[in-house]
């Protein structure tokens, strides 16, 4: 986040769509499914040791296209070699288009085809050594054929055939795994990019050996985590069979697309109707987590080739399949999800990747924060809020220092709000320990303080709101600030108070989320400030929505 603004100012899929690996940060590790753009000739594709560096490594990170200088199973190769894709899948770009129309399959219940776990839905390979995901990821592939084979004709108006093949990979395996566009695909390059969805030969091909990122994942997560990974490689499948991949859309599109086909099988999974896999609400935080893990670096343009999004945005796509449902997923390529921006706006920004310095003179975080909540809430929306009163943010390092009757709940994690005297009180230990985290950073620490200044805002209102209801408010409210300080082509939102100078950063927002799963209820049966689904959805819902979403609930 910045305290002054500087001044600022798609790519074809052919052959195959990877994933690639991330490495975890703060104890929240997971992956999310990141396919790359190809053209016939070549293939351009996040590594996963680039990854890994931007994950853990010191930026700055260049604003600059995702690099192609990894090699690819198709590289070098012609894709003669490979079967053509099965002739029940349409590739013509004038395939049938989704059903636009308000009345919607309800396609999270249980398909009309018998739900059986197939034993052969994964090619597991003669001498595959024995993992305890092995069930769940079978249970989980024999449901998304069986899944598809009702939405796709339900969706698209077209029959429907299932992957041709899904293979696992370990290093034990024969030679024997198709290459997409070359003869063969080594173990290393799967290991390399964790899973990936060819269309040429229409199949997908995860690591399964030990030691890998999904085995990593399922060891962290459990098997569900990995079922999200193929669900996602099973919506560029599904993009295959509708000729989306023969349409030249940007990567951003076809991978919002692709997770959020991932967000509404794991609804589905949730909901209990799937047989032989167990989705809790811990399975669905660690989706949610993955969508933030493997992201566009700070500073790429998501538009550019190769560029997937944002965390927020990722996020984003994930639970818009979730609550709203596959066939919302399929109406993305013409009425797609707003994205926020990614793209440093000074040299500053760049170099300090984004972060603040901290401390409470007029340039640190701690200084220009608090300024610029008091104008937002106190002079641009007087009139809405005439009874709010500025607020004072005060460091302290424990709650022996803190003398108020009405301290909120948050001083825990970082910071609380005494309505008496009008502080918000930093727990500067526990903020000051976000803040260093590679993987929260200046915006973990605003966020927190903007929810207490919504605190504030409700009381100002007079709101009822109680519990749950309340906090998800105060996330929503926190949004709306965000808004207004998220620039634009054209600079920050206007009008606003001519002292009103901070915007964030790229990566921001991804800071927020990853804080308010941080904490928020364990469970979303708990109500009390909100399961991790909840809070983000909240305070999505205040960036994007604006004020008058948050309104709304009060």
């Amino acid at each position: 986040m910045g305290g002054r603004v500087g001044r600022g100012r798609g790519a074809a899929y052919s052959h195959i769509v990877k994933f690639a690996r991330a490495v975890a940060l703060a104890g929240l590790v997971a992956v999310a499914a990141a396919g790359c753009t190809t053209t016939s000739e070549s293939v351009t594709a996040v590594r996963a040791d680039e990854l890994r560096a931007s994950a853990g490594g010191s930026p700055p990170f260049v604003p600059q296209p995702v690099p192609d200088d990894g090699a690819s199973p198709d590289e070098g190769a012609t894709p003669t070699t490979s079967p053509d894709p099965p002739a029940t899948v349409p590739t013509d770009p004038a395939a049938p288009d989704p059903a636009t129309t308000d009345e919607q399959p309800d396609l999270t219940t249980a398909p009309s085809v018998p739900a059986i776990v197939d034993p052969e839905a994964i090619d597991f390979g003669p001498n595959k050594p024995a993992r305890a995901r092995d069930d769940f990821l079978l249970a989980a592939v024999s449901d998304l054929d069986a899944w598809w084979s009702q939405a796709f004709p339900d969706i698209y108006g077209a029959a429907f055939a299932p992957i041709a093949a899904v293979y696992a990979a370990y290093p034990e395996r024969p030679d024997d795994l198709p290459g997409c566009g070359a003869p063969r695909t080594t173990y290393r390059e799967v290991n390399e990019f964790a899973a990936f969805y060819c269309g040429v030969g229409d199949f997908m091909i995860y690591d399964d050996g030990e030691g890998g990122l999904l085995d990593d994942l399922a060891t962290r997560f459990g098997p569900a985590s990995v079922a999200i990974v193929l669900a996602h490689e099973y919506g560029h499948a599904i993009q295959q069979r509708a000729g989306l991949l023969d349409q030249g859309l940007a990567t951003i599109v076809s991978e919002q697309q692709a997770d959020c086909f991932a967000g509404a099988w794991a609804a589905r999974a949730t909901s209990g109707v799937v047989t032989g896999v167990t989705f809790t609400d811990q399975d669905v935080k660690a989706g949610l987590i993955s969508m933030l893990e493997v992201s566009d670096p700070l500073g790429i343009d998501q538009y550019s080739p190769g560029g997937h999004g944002s965390g927020f945005d990722r996020v984003g796509a994930f639970q818009e399949g979730f609550t709203a449902g596959a066939a919302r997923c399929a109406q993305l390529v013409d009425d797609p999800l707003e994205l926020v921006p990614n793209l440093f706006l000074s040299e500053e920004d760049l170099y300090s990747d984004g972060n603040a310095p901290w401390g409470y003179d007029g340039d640190a975080l701690l200084g220009f924060l608090p300024v610029d909540l008091n104008l937002y809430w106190g002079t641009d929306l007087t009139d809405l809020f005439p009874d709010f009163d500025e607020l004072t943010l005060v460091p302290v390092v424990s709650a022996d220092q803190v003398a108020c009757s009405s301290l909120s709940d948050g001083f825990e994690d970082g910071a609380a709000l005494c309505p008496e005297n009008d502080t918000v009180y930093l727990n500067e230990p526990a903020a000051l320990d976000l803040y260093q985290q590679h993987a929260f950073g200046d915006f973990s620490v605003g966020y927190l303080i903007a929810v207490e200044w919504a605190e504030a805002v409700q009381l100002a209102a007079g709101s009822t709101l109680s519990a749950e209801p309340r906090a998800l408010a105060n996330d929503c409210l926190a949004g709306a600030w965000v808004a207004s300080v998220m620039p634009t082509e054209t600079g920050l939102p206007q009008p606003r108070d001519e002292a009103r100078t901070s915007a964030i950063s790229p990566g921001d927002l991804d800071e927020a989320v990853r804080t308010a799963i941080l904490v928020s209820d364990e469970s979303a049966g708990d109500d009390v400030i909100g399961g991790a689904f909840e809070k983000i959805a909240a305070f999505r819902g205040g960036v994007l929505g604006g004020l008058d979403t948050c309104l709304a609930q009060f």
